[in-house]
């Protein structure tokens, strides 16, 4: 699980599975999400940005095309309202 997950259970990038959203590391010091994308052979992030507006705290997301995956794990799990 990924709970207690270390650095050494991050998996080899040559493993990263291309049929679901993963946790990637791509060097940022902070793992994005990413998913293989069939079109353009490659790997898509979700990465945030940090912007300014008038003067004020304005992030956003934005997506990025990877092709330097370093390692993966998978995503945990999250509580279902039920």
């Amino acid at each position: 699980g990924f709970e207690g997950a270390q650095m050494t259970d991050w998996q080899p990038a040559e493993t990263a599975p291309k049929d679901r959203i993963f946790l990637a590391n791509t060097g940022w010091p902070w793992p994005v999400a990413a998913i293989w994308n069939d079109a353009e052979e490659c790997f898509v992030t979700a990465q945030l940005e940090g912007n300014l507006y008038q003067g004020k705290n304005d992030p956003a997301w934005i997506t990025e095309h990877e092709r330097d995956v370093i390692g993966w794990l998978d995503m945990p799990e999250v509580p279902r309202r039920g």
